[in-house]
């Protein structure tokens, strides 16, 4: 007797159990094919609710965003809530953008339904969901999605076609996303509906999917314009990247054949003194065509030279002083000595003098602009800054693309894949451009930078393929089109400028001057009478090798000159006092010097903190709210 009542009570308690367990009690999709192709569905889904998900009400979620069965390609459907119900009585509602589609929200937040049962009805109208094939036309209906976190006693999936529809073969298919289960039957089919029923109770994340064809004629096509519409919606962010690539490459090409194309260069003949008797700064700056830290280098190591100032240098700082007496300066050389020292004491190369410091360079660079830009050559700017406005237009009209399309959570990766790389790709193309400005061939900056730009370029696509379902080209395609228009737009600060005729030959002879401080084989100079090599010769060329990315050349030189110069006692250099023996080791001090006061000068001419050191469509489903 009391198996037997320990047997009721078990018995009892699990139909309680089941009796009282939040689930779907029925779910039914009702699916009316309208004469052009739209879908008028009703969905009536039955909820136990207990308060536990269910408590505020249901969501509903639907995939807008999926691959074609028949070729893989991504289409974006349409849908459109008509109305919402509970218990026969309309409720509130919202949508939101979710994963692969559209989230419906049923409820107000501030109320909590009852505990029992509810019956929802959702009706919405879907667009893009039949398959035109050769002989038949067909639609692939997933009824209950696979997405709900409860069990689902009933399903139900209803699909009447239009009048004169006949119904050919049809399928069903239950389980997980993608399973073939077959545990549902037909229960009710005529010549234009047909009804199908599961047979038992599916599991968290199991549905209903089917799938009816039907004679051709019956269901309109879409229309050619209909589908242009359809390829520019599915594909809009591609299209932006092509537009994007052909409007800035455009830009570039026909300005670069109308302000940028460089007169042809002259013989290159070795030339021992720099032209026209300019200054270092100046060749460096007609030899860039540009103005930067080492054209200012060149010319505070030209006013040691001339015996303007004294350079000092210890392991933890550098100092220039001013020095009376000393060589006649150019005008250029002048305005940035009388900004230098307009307090009359000596200068540390620190960031506490940024306003001292930067305001000699400005004040260099402004004079040289004056006497040669424009006149020997022009740096384009103009052009190249409007470039970089197209160009930020036209990876913002991607991003835009990419935000208005239906893709859910794959729109986050797309964006932050365009973005991000895009930032970071500032650097490497910063310093694969400080590369350019060197005149070898291929440089260590060239080199960190291209392999800097290729793994945040890869990097970028890496991101969107983890995290954008897969190759989807509408995402990838308007990444990688963004890094190209980018790094096309930065190059073109140093490719659009060019030369005047004028320029162009004293580029020329720049280049020979080059040549001869830079060269290593002596044969190829000696039947030209070069001067004689002389302390004082490596002294006053010194800041022009600098100018020109030469001083270690220079300084080789000079070691057989310079280390007999000082057997014999010859003084040492009045203006610079420092850690490297110039008698020595020539080319390591010569190296040194560019490199240590051009470092000293780009710490000391910048403001404290003005820089920083610093896929298949998923499945739909729902659950509670």
């Amino acid at each position: 007797m009391r198996r037997v009542l320990l047997a009721a009570f078990v018995l009892f308690a699990a139909q309680v159990s089941a009796v009282a367990q939040e689930r779907i009690i029925n779910f039914i999709s009702d699916v009316t094919v309208l004469a052009n192709g739209d879908l008028d569905v009703t969905e009536t889904i039955a909820i136990q609710a207990e308060g536990n998900q269910f408590r505020r009400g249901i969501f509903r979620d639907f995939p807008t965003s999926y691959r074609r069965r028949s070729d893989g390609t991504r289409v974006i459907v349409g849908f459109d809530v008509i109305a919402v119900t509970r218990n026969g009585k309309t409720e509130p509602y919202r949508t939101e953008s979710y994963a692969n589609g559209v989230r419906t929200r049923i409820g107000s937040a501030d109320v909590f339904i009852p505990r029992g049962q509810h019956t929802y009805t959702i009706r919405y109208r879907t667009t893009r969901q039949i398959g035109f094939f050769e002989k038949f036309d067909e639609l692939y209906w997933n009824a209950t999605g696979n997405g709900w976190n409860f069990y689902i006693d009933n399903a139900e999936a209803r699909i009447t076609l239009p009048q004169g529809a006949q119904l050919g073969q049809n399928a069903l298919y239950t389980g997980p996303q993608g399973a073939s289960g077959k545990d549902a039957r037909v229960v009710e089919q005529s010549s234009n509906r047909i009804v199908w029923r599961t047979t038992r109770r599916l599991p968290p994340n199991n549905g209903l999917t089917v799938a009816v064809a039907w004679q051709k004629g019956i269901v309109s096509p879409p229309s050619g314009a209909q589908q242009a519409g359809y390829f520019l919606q599915d594909n809009l962010p591609i299209l932006m990247a092509l537009i994007g690539i052909l409007g800035v490459g455009f830009y570039y090409l026909t300005t670069w054949s109308r302000v940028g194309r460089d007169p042809p260069e002259g013989t290159i003949i070795p030339l021992f003194s720099p032209p026209n008797d300019m200054s270092p700064a100046a060749v460096r700056y007609v030899d860039q065509m540009s103005f930067d830290n080492r054209a200012f280098t060149a010319a505070i190591v030209d006013l040691g030279v001339k015996g303007r100032i004294r350079i000092d240098e210890t392991p933890s700082f550098s100092q220039i002083s001013q020095r009376s007496g000393g060589q006649t300066l150019k005008l250029a050389e002048s305005e940035m000595e009388s900004q230098l020292f307009a307090g009359g004491s000596p200068v540390a190369l620190a960031q506490t003098n940024h306003k001292v410091v930067g305001g000699a360079k400005t004040a260099l660079e402004n004079r040289l602009s004056a006497q040669y830009n424009g006149i020997l050559f022009k740096n384009n700017y103009g052009w190249s800054g409007l470039g970089f406005l197209f160009a930020v237009i036209a990876i913002a009209a991607m991003v835009f693309a990419i935000a208005t399309t239906k893709f859910g959570d794959e729109v986050a990766a797309g964006i932050m894949g365009v973005l991000i790389p895009c930032g970071l790709l500032l650097v490497a193309c910063g310093v694969m451009m400080a590369g350019f400005t060197s005149h070898k061939r291929w440089n260590l900056w060239i080199i960190i930078g291209g392999a800097l730009w290729l793994l945040v370029a890869g990097g970028g696509l890496a991101f969107i393929y983890g995290l954008g379902g897969g190759i989807n080209l509408n995402l990838m395609i308007p990444a990688l089109a963004s890094y190209l228009i980018l790094s096309v737009a930065l190059f073109s600060f140093y490719w659009l400028k060019a030369p005047s005729a004028d320029g162009q030959k004293i580029r020329d002879q720049i280049a020979g001057f080059r040549e001869y401080l830079g060269v290593a084989e002596e044969d190829r100079l000696n039947f030209l009478h070069p001067p004689k090599k002389t302390p004082e010769l490596f002294e006053k060329f010194l800041p022009y090798a600098i100018a020109l990315d030469v001083e270690n050349e220079w300084g080789k030189k000079f070691a057989g000159v310079l280390a007999a110069a000082a057997a014999a006692g010859a003084a040492g250099y009045a203006w610079y006092h420092g850690r490297r023996d110039w008698s020595r080791d020539p080319a390591g001090f010569s190296s040194h010097l560019g490199s240590a006061v051009a470092s000293a000068i780009s710490s000391a001419s910048t403001a404290p903190g003005s820089s920083s050191g610093s896929g298949g469509g998923g499945s739909s489903g729902g659950g509670g709210g």
